[in-house]
């Protein structure tokens, strides 16, 4: 059979055959670059959203300040009396009042004999009459002292432990205290580590009540922050509706308002740091007159770096949960209506 003629100055229609190996791209590419610019432009627009409004975000931005400030505060003197402490003397002295009939010879024979022990890094002998020359000079009745037919005093031994005293080796102290008790000659065995019990209690109350406190302020926090951004998500719920109807996302749709949580954390944070310095420089000065008349040469703490660094962090998480929340539960109310 023959095949037909093509027309003069027709044109050959090539037809193109999809094989396996043809690649075609059927949605738009994933760009990071483009991805980065849309929420950087999206915390901008936040941005210039609470500047429309500098009233109402200001006195937001205040009360979160005040909120984080107070436990913030608390933390810096809290960190200042860990600091005083750790500069105190963290030698121990258990002393012993031996009998006062006992001889000085059985005396001494038991400071040797103490001396020897492991857990016994020195014993120090104060006999009677030193005892009576550094109570007069410290009592000021050395006239009515004087005026004793005898020296009413005993003999004191004082045993330094081999260990400083802290929270961790209070109960060895105490069981060697207790252990030197038992000894014929000792009449009363004194540990002067009451004031580690005293202050161990008074910084874990200090600790705790932080911590509570700061519980209740982060939960204050949360509910200013959600509060605020609920009154931004009904004042925009025309916006909303607009934005569901041509098919966004509930992601989208919550962007601009988690980044106005986050500006109110990091504005809130940054104000309660400047407020937290600027109370310490205010209660330096007379704080530093009484270190000089113990002539002491602690320095005060402040708010360093990493500390800040950390407020601004707590406080932006702090935000963003909080729009988080709100924004949820209002998104999806408007969806149901």
């Amino acid at each position: 059979m023959s095949q037909k003629p093509e027309p003069r100055g027709a044109t050959r229609q090539s037809t193109s055959v999809v094989t396996p190996n043809t690649k075609t791209r059927l949605s738009t590419p994933f760009h990071f670059s483009s991805y980065l610019r849309d929420h950087q432009s999206t915390l901008l627009e936040s941005l210039m959203r609470l500047m429309q409004d500098p009233l109402a975000s200001i006195m937001t931005v205040m009360v979160i300040a005040i909120a984080l400030s107070l436990p913030g505060g608390l933390y810096v003197g809290l960190k200042n009396v860990q600091s005083i402490t750790d500069q105190w003397d963290k030698q121990s002295i258990i002393s012993l009042y031996l009998f006062a009939d006992l001889e000085d010879t059985k005396a001494l024979s038991l400071s040797h004999q103490l001396s020897s022990r492991n857990d016994v890094l020195n014993v120090m002998y104060v006999s009677k009459e030193e005892g009576m020359r550094y109570f007069e000079q410290s009592s000021g009745y050395e006239q009515i002292l004087s005026a004793l037919p005898e020296n009413p005093l005993p003999i004191v031994l004082q045993v330094i432990p081999a260990y400083d005293v802290s929270v961790d080796t209070l109960p060895r102290l105490e069981s060697l205290r207790n252990d030197l008790a038992n000894f014929s000659e000792v009449e009363y065995a004194e540990l002067d580590a009451q004031w580690l019990h005293r202050l161990a209690s008074v910084l874990s109350f200090g600790q705790r009540f932080i911590y509570a406190l700061s519980a209740l302020l982060v939960g204050a926090v949360l509910l200013i922050v959600g509060n605020t951004i609920r009154m931004a998500v009904e004042s925009r719920r025309d916006e909303v509706l607009v934005m569901k109807l041509v098919g966004a996302t509930d992601s989208f749709i919550r962007r601009p308002f988690l980044y106005m949580g986050f500006w109110f954390g990091v504005l809130g944070g940054m104000l309660a740091s400047i407020t937290i310095l600027c109370v310490s420089l205010w209660v330096s000065t007379p704080a530093e007159r009484i270190i000089a008349l113990y002539q002491s040469d602690f320095s005060l703490q402040y708010f360093n770096a990493d500390e800040v660094v950390l407020c601004l962090t707590m406080s932006a998480i702090i935000g963003v949960v909080g729009a988080w929340v709100a924004v949820n539960r209002h998104i999806s109310d408007i969806e149901l209506q």
